[in-house]
């Protein structure tokens, strides 16, 4: 655990998440519309506690925690590159990573240490104290001493750009993933089909149409003449 000293005075504990608290994931719920708290008044599902305590024996944790007093201000969750991703937001995902419980407690024989980024998360009042680099770096000492030789994160261009940052998802702008010691990387994603051109036009075609929330301003045009900067995939990486 290490201690932040905001420059408004108050102390930021980042910490590695443990079944004393867990995140209140699941229901759909949005990390950044709502107050998530020790002994607070939510709670976690039945499944997503599971996934994340069968997490936490296997591991040690999948979760970096950046907290206020009680209060989560931020996090940043990751898993093994073979474990089933589940966003605590996506009951969806969290069903089908219960049917691969298994792969948390036996991992394949040629499993390579590596762990992909799931979600960074920072409220947006605590914005601009550069918690999501320091969230990074805690987790980059973390898996070093504990023998994972690299993180792999993906994100868009476009987030960078739009006032709708992407710290609510595995998508944050690359100056964070920057500072942080990561650099761009190979995109896995294209390695297992597709092209970039595609991947782009897919990510320009989901925000034209995705229903955002009320909140979420639309300040990037997808028909902009450089849409394809905006919203071509890459991937940032750092080896341990």
């Amino acid at each position: 655990m290490i201690e932040i000293k905001l420059e408004d005075g108050r102390t930021i504990q980042i910490k590695p998440m443990d079944k004393s608290f867990i995140i209140p994931g699941g229901q759909g719920r949005c990390p950044i519309n709502c107050d998530m708290r020790v002994a607070g008044e939510m709670a976690p599902t039945v499944k997503f506690r599971t996934l994340t305590e069968k997490m936490i024996e296997c591991y040690g944790t999948n979760t970096i925690l950046a907290m206020d007093k009680d209060l989560v201000v931020g996090f940043v969750s990751f898993f093994p590159e073979w474990v089933a991703r589940y966003d605590m937001c996506s009951d969806e995902q969290i069903d089908e990573a219960m049917k691969h419980l298994d792969d948390i407690d036996y991992p394949p024989v040629q499993a390579k240490p590596v762990l992909h980024v799931n979600c960074l998360v920072v409220k947006e009042k605590y914005r601009g104290s550069h918690l999501s680099v320091h969230l990074l770096e805690y987790l980059k000492e973390w898996a070093r001493s504990r023998g994972w030789r690299k993180i792999v994160a993906f994100g868009c261009v476009f987030s960078g750009r739009a006032q709708y940052q992407w710290l609510i998802s595995p998508k944050p702008p690359k100056p964070i993933w920057e500072k942080a010691g990561f650099f761009p990387g190979e995109d896995f994603r294209i390695a297992r089909g597709g092209s970039t051109y595609k991947l782009a036009e897919k990510n320009r075609e989901w925000y034209r149409t995705y229903q955002l929330p009320d909140y979420v301003p639309r300040d990037v045009d997808p028909d902009d003449p450089d849409w394809y900067e905006i919203f071509k995939d890459y991937t940032m990486i750092c080896p341990l």
